[in-house]
């Protein structure tokens, strides 16, 4: 690898690859399967990319429930963040990645197959020299590849779509294991996506669990509006069992109920409360046999 940064294509794709491979030792609960696997493809001009490519087409995502534990204080036994010493920063030089594109047709997640498709145009990026590596014994992590806090003129597509038969077994892989630490299997799983309205998707699931003895089955019905700007609200939310006790317990919940039913959920506030200067437009759902999200953003 070059002492000079970014240096050549050769030593960007080098150094992305090495950067897949340490975030997929720190992703905790995450597990990215298949790393070395992502093809990836570079053009550089100066400090400037003509384009950076991943494609991780085939790569698998395992959620785990199982990651080391967070530390915490010992007085009061709270969460504590471990603060990471600012780096050194010895040389900083901005460039553009006129052209960045991640795809994957597909990869999957737990057993079902995601396909991801998401382009990036006149991206602002700094290119960082530190005076140690990051990452011990990893020479390249002394250097990195970073978003500017400006994005300027930065535009973008997204594209994410699933077989909707795969929702079923995509959800019951993430919830069984975190229903079985609460003592409760989870049985069969019915869900059905239909459009609802030019802005709409209503979501009905039937679910049978199991907890110690007691053997229910519950119904959940919800129409969530989705609007162009990315605002995401839930219009209507209906539950129900032919238990009786799982009736009853329903009844405790009405107020949790009402209270989501009517709230906002604007991911444009969320990504500016992030400190990302970029806003999410011409946001679409689709429905039938592909549930899909698709929209741009700038």
């Amino acid at each position: 690898m070059t002492s000079a940064w970014p240096g050549d294509s050769v030593t960007v794709v080098h150094w992305v690859r090495s950067a897949l491979r340490r975030a997929a030792q720190d992703s905790g609960e995450i597990a990215l399967n298949g790393i070395d696997d992502i093809e990836v493809s570079a053009a550089l001009t100066g400090y400037d990319l003509e384009h950076l490519t991943l494609d991780a087409t085939g790569t698998k995502l395992t959620l785990g429930w199982y990651a080391p534990p967070m530390p915490t204080d010992p007085v009061t036994n709270a969460p504590v963040a471990e603060d990471a010493p600012e780096p050194e920063i010895v040389t900083r030089e901005a460039g553009i990645v006129k052209n960045f594109r991640f795809s994957a047709r597909p990869m999957r997640i737990e057993r079902s197959p995601l396909i991801v498709d998401v382009q990036a145009f006149d991206v602002p990026i700094v290119w960082l020299t530190v005076a140690e590596p990051e990452a011990p014994g990893v020479p390249e992590s002394i250097h990195s590849l970073v978003p500017d806090d400006d994005q300027g003129g930065m535009r973008g597509t997204f594209h994410a779509s699933i077989a909707t038969k795969d929702l079923v077994p995509l959800i019951t892989s993430v919830a069984r294991p975190m229903l079985r630490e609460g003592g409760i299997h989870l049985g069969r799983l019915r869900l059905e996506v239909v459009r609802d309205g030019a802005d709409g998707i209503r979501v009905t699931a039937y679910a049978g669990v199991r907890w110690k003895l007691l053997m229910a089955s519950a119904r959940a019905e919800a129409r969530i509006e989705v609007t162009k700007d990315a605002v995401i609200t839930v219009r209507d939310l209906r539950l129900g069992s032919r238990n009786p006790l799982v009736k009853f317990a329903l009844l405790f919940a009405r107020k949790h109920v009402r209270s989501v039913v009517g709230r906002r959920i604007d991911l444009n506030e969320t990504i500016a409360e992030d400190g990302a200067n970029l806003r999410l437009h011409d946001v679409r759902i689709g429905t039938g046999e592909q549930l899909s999200v698709e929209g741009r953003f700038g």
